[in-house]
């Protein structure tokens, strides 16, 4: 089949991403990463299904699929004070696709700039200086996704990206690119996409600019300092390749069972394999649940505290110990209800999503889209 050809190639092309190590901590904009819409609250594995406002963040190719206009707002109460905000706007464009503008979002309050603690001292230093500083990050992004065939849809995202702190800031474009393929057997839905493939970002502003001695060894005052400027080191975009099926093992006038599976390769952290499950009633009310697992195993006994076992005659890390902190492995269990209402020709749809996350405790998801 042509669409197993292509999901093929792009297995390849990107598999020099996948190491058996991660990278963690070594790309920017995280922001990116934060899901939106009914996929937060099943896990996460939506990549097969994005049939609504929420594809232009899961699969632009899913825009295919849609064929009404629909507005989406999506709010997060997100960990340690921070929001994030998703907006998305779908608009269908007769037989030749579908259009799709989202604004995302991500502040925080403002924070006190504090003084250098020194070490070697029993008073702490780092008092604050009564000059505070603000943290947000942007993108705006243009979708379109289309039918090409009765069962094959592809679609295009072009963002641009920025992240902000104090008066410094960085930009970047990046791309996301995503198929669709329907079976037409029980639902069976495949879906793959490669999101935020771009350029490095690196920050400039004020803050870089600084005052150097020439001749550091020379008598103080003798010569002038000179304007010199920081340069940072660039970072890369979260980029992330996902697989996803989903299928409706029961699909009546009264029910619909759907089960999503996704399986995700960042290029800043290890593999994880994503499960959600969703019951509809009446296509009114929703019941979702899912879990995100990462499929490296000494990861996932680190995340409970575990120790690392030492080989010592190697010196070297050969695996870890389950922690007594086995609670957060609860991190990333979501859940949602969701409620749909259809009123003087439009549809209202009201979601509501809790994820655990773990050691950080707990974030709630708010979202609201209008389909006329």
């Amino acid at each position: 089949m042509r669409i197993l050809k292509y999901l093929g190639i792009l297995l390849i092309v990107l598999s020099p991403l996948y190491a058996d190590f991660a990278k963690l901590g070594t790309s920017g904009a995280q922001f990116l990463k934060i899901g939106v819409g009914r996929g937060a609250a099943m896990g996460e594995a939506f990549v097969a299904i994005a049939d609504d406002a929420s594809a232009t963040f899961w699969n632009p190719s899913g825009l295919g699929t849609i064929t009404q206009r629909e507005i989406s707002l999506q709010h997060n109460e997100w960990i340690a004070d921070i929001r994030h905000e998703y907006l998305s706007v779908i608009l269908p464009l007769s037989n030749f696709g579908t259009m799709g503008i989202s604004l995302t979002a991500l502040t925080m309050g403002k924070m006190e700039i504090l003084t250098v603690d020194d070490p070697s001292t029993s008073i702490r230093e780092d008092t604050g200086t009564g000059t505070y500083f603000n943290a947000s990050d942007f993108a705006l992004a243009f979708s379109f996704g289309r039918m090409f065939t009765d069962r094959l849809a592809a679609g295009l995202t072009i963002k641009a990206v920025q992240e902000i702190i104090w008066d410094m800031s960085a930009t970047g474009i990046a791309a996301d690119f995503g198929i669709h393929y329907n079976t037409g057997f029980k639902g069976l839905r495949i879906g793959a996409v490669i999101s935020n493939f771009g350029s490095d970002m690196d920050f400039s502003g004020r803050q870089l600019d600084k005052a150097g001695e020439p001749f550091p060894e020379a008598p103080e005052g003798e010569y002038e300092n000179i304007p010199v400027q920081l340069k940072t080191t660039p970072f890369s975009m979260p980029l992330i390749f996902r697989f996803g099926l989903a299928f409706d093992p029961i699909s009546n006038e009264s029910s619909r069972f759907t089960v999503a599976l996704d399986l995700n390769h960042p290029n800043d952290n290890y593999e994880t394999i994503n499960l959600g499950l969703e019951y509809g009633y009446l296509n009114t009310v929703f019941l979702r649940v899912g879990y995100k697992a990462y499929l490296n195993m000494d990861y996932m006994k680190a995340m409970t505290g575990g120790e690392p076992i030492i080989d010592t005659t190697e010196n070297e890390i050969t695996g870890y110990k389950w922690g007594d902190n086995t609670e957060w492995l609860l991190n990333n269990l979501t859940a949602g209800i969701g409620v749909n209402m259809t009123t003087a020709g439009k549809v209202f749809k009201v979601d509501c999503t809790y994820m655990n996350k773990g050691v950080l405790s707990h974030t709630y998801r708010f979202g609201l889209t209008i389909g006329f």
